[in-house]
């Protein structure tokens, strides 16, 4: 909270000048940070009750974008993380990860984890937005699409 308080107290007042967009723009930036920051201090202080609130926020933004397919998904999120919006872009990373996560498998093969292909990709991509890292996520959605739209050859 401080540390929002600070970032907002050194952004805003230097858009006194600014158009009436650019100080909404602003303050918009400050509070999308807001659930990349509850993620952070869950991951640091696993012990403390998370916030929730801007992560709540951002799955009901995601609710209404209406994207159900795991490529769709990674393509919105490419498109919130180009916009400078990591939260929304994580909320649907972590849907697309959900999506191909459900899937069809041998019984024997049920237990073993899938850290591969486009769901590891996924695993890096959220990896580097916690550590704001955005060019690296970018990277990663983007090799996460193109393993999706590459036809998967099936053992014989």
């Amino acid at each position: 909270m401080i540390r929002l308080l600070v970032l907002s107290a050194a952004l805003l007042p230097g858009l006194a000048f600014a158009s009436p967009g650019a100080r909404a723009e602003a303050s918009r930036q400050v509070a999308q940070a807001d659930s990349i920051r509850e993620l952070q201090r869950l991951q640091a202080n696993p012990d403390q009750p998370p916030g929730v609130a801007a992560q709540r926020r951002d799955a009901a933004e995601v609710d209404a974008a209406s994207v159900d397919d795991a490529a769709g998904q990674l393509r919105a999120a490419l498109t919130s993380l180009r916009a400078g919006r990591p939260g929304p872009a994580n909320e649907f990373l972590e849907r697309a990860q959900s999506r191909l996560l459900t899937r069809d498998t041998a019984p024997a093969r049920a237990g073993e984890a899938v850290t591969g292909g486009p769901v590891g990709r996924i695993s890096a991509a959220r990896a580097a937005l916690l550590r704001n890292d955005r060019g690296t996520a970018q990277s990663e959605i983007e090799a996460a699409l193109g393993e999706l739209n590459r036809p998967t050859r099936r053992p014989r």
